[in-house]
């Protein structure tokens, strides 16, 4: 049993070189049609077109063919071997590597030809790519004996206009029927085309033959309308086929001596520029077909999304304007919500479906300037149909601009929202009735607050005066006993009437309208201290000011509330045998001022501070001194409507 290689041998490979350097040596032979001084320059490589196109194809591992191909033929061309048909099989590869690394480089498209830019860069990479290898070539062949140093000038010259105009006109020809067709080839089409190309046969036969030279008509760009008119019409492909008719007419012509080019000293030369010219008119005008044809699909194609949009949305109207501010296209949407066709509103003015008042106030042209300073303008508001009813829509308009920024119209999205502005309107009704309604039962349920409180207070303020008149009438005739109940009567009334008192106050905190203005904070704060001058007096009481007095927006008498309330406490709640001390200040904070009251009493610990706000709390303390639980809470609440906390 035979053992196999350790590795697979590239077979295919192989035979893709192999091919591809047949192709290369039979096309470098058949392009092979003059050599210039005594050194073997071709002055018109169709290889060289050929190179390109395959590299771009298969990449740059087709290159040793490329060498190969070029190694045999200037072998056979009388290039020394192995030297100097090495180095022009060398610069032959490398013309075309540097060419393709270039392409891909600078052409951000996989089909070199589609537009107009692209085909000025393919032009700017094969002309670059030769102009510095083929230096190199020419170097090689004066070198080895083949040329002469002092026609190193020509030569380049030469050899470098062959290969361009070889990689002009055979690569795009070769890579052209590689790629897929983008304009359909319709019965029309192919008729067109026929008689296109039977035409510029028939001239190019004539003219680059001599035949026509007899009666004064010889010019050779005498075919250029006829392969701009098959540009146009049929396409990149018939573009570069008839590039390639016309130039093979006259390379034939010339090479046997007919024609207009024939007739000069220097034939070569300016027949390249002819072929030149041919091949990038030819592909300029295609480029700029596809290029046209291309924008009209992706016009027809958004065009159609936008028909599309706008015919499923429903509830929509959505259209376009132009850049005067008049209707451009319709939909069937649009027309079902405003109630007109397509072409009773095409060119009316955007104005059309607003109000009498709106157009008077100059709305419509408020919203176009809106949209077109700032790029889009969204509005609400009643608009007017067809038939003169109103409904009301939410809208947006967006300006469109082109690549220049140029103003090219406006888009408009309308929403047909009436049924929500209806229910919306209906429900503010009934929220304003309701509110109407509450607003009258707190009335009555504050009536009744104060008639229950008149009617409780009356009592007890009469058992107060009973008690006292007992005491002050009776009191020689009552015992310690007696007297110690009428006091405490009179205690328990005097505390009931302060409760009832503080519940009143505590519930018109809770539902009457404040009202809010600026309040000097430190005349406030004065105004409480003289009104418990006296308790702070009695007190022996010290008060202390900060330095820091903002303004303000508060109720004043709600703010006074407050102050005397943490005042009173500060005086009253303090341990046995102290005197009280006092710091009243205030800053500004967070955009917002932050009053503080400290003082030296006996404090409320932190675990209580949340629960000693609310209603009828009280925690037991050392002083034992009366309350209602109701104070904190009140100030609580009137923080609250201050906005405070």
């Amino acid at each position: 049993m035979k053992a196999g290689l350790p590795f697979t041998f590239p077979w295919k490979w192989l035979a893709q070189l192999a091919g591809f350097a047949g192709l290369y040596f039979a096309l470098a032979r058949f392009g092979n049609i003059a050599a210039v001084a005594a050194g073997n320059v071709a002055a018109m490589w169709p290889a060289a077109g050929l190179a390109v196109a395959g590299l771009w194809w298969g990449g740059y591992r087709l290159a040793p063919a490329i060498a190969l191909g070029a190694f045999v033929f200037a072998w056979q061309n009388g290039v020394p071997a192995p030297v100097g048909a090495a180095a022009a099989a060398f610069t032959s590869m490398l013309g075309p590597i540097v060419a393709l690394f270039l392409m891909r480089r600078y052409i951000d498209a996989p089909r070199l030809f589609d537009r107009v830019g692209d085909v000025f860069l393919f032009f700017l990479c094969a002309a670059v790519a030769p102009a510095l290898v083929d230096a190199l070539g020419v170097a090689s062949l004066c070198f080895s004996g083949v040329g002469k140093w002092d026609d190193f000038r020509g030569l380049w010259l030469l050899s470098w206009v062959g290969d361009l105009m070889g990689t002009l006109i055979a690569a795009p020809a070769l890579l052209v029927w590689t790629w897929p067709e983008r304009l359909p080839w319709t019965a029309r089409v192919r008729v067109e085309a026929a008689g296109g190309f039977a035409l510029l046969t028939i001239c190019s036969a004539l003219i680059f033959t001599g035949k026509l030279a007899s009666i004064g008509v010889g010019f050779p760009f005498l075919v250029l309308p006829i392969v701009v008119w098959i540009a146009l019409r049929s396409g990149q492909r018939a573009a570069v086929s008839a590039t390639l008719l016309v130039c093979a007419f006259a390379d034939w012509g010339t090479l046997h001596g007919m024609g207009p080019f024939a007739e000069l000293d220097m034939p070569l030369p300016v027949l390249a520029l002819f072929m030149g010219v041919m091949a990038m008119t030819g592909l300029v005008l295609a480029a700029s077909v596809t290029e046209r044809k291309r924008a009209d699909e992706a016009l027809r194609k958004s065009e159609t999304r936008f028909r599309t949009l706008a015919e499923s949305a429903k509830g929509y109207a959505i259209y376009m304007l132009d850049a005067e501010g008049r209707i451009a296209t319709w939909s069937a949407e649009a027309e079902r919500i405003k109630g007109y066709r397509a072409e009773e509103i095409v060119g009316k003015p955007f104005r059309t479906f607003f109000t009498p008042e709106d157009v008077e106030r100059g709305v419509p042209e408020q919203v176009l300037r809106t949209a077109r300073e700032e790029g889009q303008a969204r509005y609400e508001g009643w608009r007017v149909r067809k038939d003169g009813s109103r409904f009301w829509i939410e809208g947006i308009i967006t300006a469109m601009r082109d690549e220049s920024g140029a103003l090219t119209g406006f888009s408009k999205v309308a929403h047909d929202v009436t049924d929500r502005k209806r229910a919306s309107e209906l429900l503010e009704a009934k929220i304003k009735e309701r509110t109407a309604q509450l607003q009258a039962s707190l009335s009555s349920v504050e009536e009744l607050l104060y008639t229950i409180a008149h009617y409780l207070r009356a009592p007890i303020r009469h058992m107060q005066s009973f008690a006292q008149l007992l005491q002050l009438e009776h009191a020689d005739r009552l015992d310690d006993k007696a007297r110690d109940y009428l006091s405490r009567i009179s205690a328990a009334a005097a505390r009931n009437d302060e409760l009832i008192r503080d519940l009143l106050e505590y519930g018109r905190l809770s539902h009457e309208a404040v009202s809010l203005a600026p309040v000097d904070l430190r005349r406030t704060v004065q105004a409480v201290l003289q009104a418990v001058a006296g308790e702070i007096q009695n007190r022996h009481a010290r008060v202390q000011f900060g330095q820091e007095w903002p303004r303000v927006v508060a109720n004043e008498r709600l703010l006074e509330q407050i102050l005397t309330n943490f005042v009173t406490n500060a005086l009253t709640y303090v341990p046995p045998g102290r005197e009280p001390e006092m710091l009243i200040s205030a800053e500004s904070e967070g955009g917002k001022a932050v009053l503080r009251v400290h003082d030296n009493g006996i404090g409320i610990p932190p675990e209580q501070i949340d629960r000693v706000f609310e209603p009828f709390i009280r925690l037991p303390n050392e002083t034992h001194a009366p309350g209602t639980g109701m104070g904190l809470a009140i100030v609580k609440k009137a923080a609250e409507r201050l906005n405070g906390a």
